[in-house]
């Protein structure tokens, strides 16, 4: 699948999890979940699609390795990153690596195997609409996050707090 669906599709997914005190915030948030998606395609860029099967940043290796990352990041940044964002951020990342696998295969113990476990039940012509879709729908949650603060702050009412806002 392209690196805007897998940007896109944790980051919609997560939405609704994400802090909303500031626009800033979800924003922030958002993109942190959003950049995590992508990161597998980010790390080692692939022009065909059988490059994917010999890219060391989709195997279960890389996917521990950037878990750690994102755990270390929760316990010691977490006072400037949305320890929500962070949490979620290897769900993105495996949400990429699961995506790839029903989308053409991959070789999730590169480079100790390269066994190529795959199921295509997402085919290369729906590629291009399923973007199309999380594009539309992307731009909608951002211009209705926009108009639901812009209608906060105008109101004088800052938006409610809900527990996952918590910073821990």
């Amino acid at each position: 699948m392209n690196v805007l669906s897998h940007a896109l599709l944790p980051a919609l997914a997560a939405a609704p999890l994400l802090p909303r005190r500031t626009p800033r915030e979800f924003y922030a948030a958002a993109g942190i979940v959003a950049l995590a998606g992508a990161l597998p395609d980010v790390l080692h860029p692939h022009l065909s699609l059988a490059a994917r099967y010999a890219s060391w940043s989709h195997t279960v290796f890389a996917f521990t390795g950037g878990t750690m990352v994102f755990v270390l990041l929760a316990m010691f940044a977490r006072r400037r990153l949305p320890l929500i964002a962070l949490l979620l951020a290897p769900v993105a990342y495996a949400s990429h690596l699961g995506l790839d696998g029903l989308s053409g295969g991959v070789a999730w113990l590169y480079p100790l195997s390269r066994e190529v476990l795959s199921h295509r039940l997402i085919r290369y012509p729906y590629w291009f609409p399923i973007d199309v879709v999380l594009a539309a729908t992307a731009s909608a949650t951002v211009l209705w996050m926009r108009w639901r603060f812009w209608t906060a702050e105008s109101a004088g009412a800052a938006a409610q707090p809900r527990p996952s806002d918590r910073v821990c």
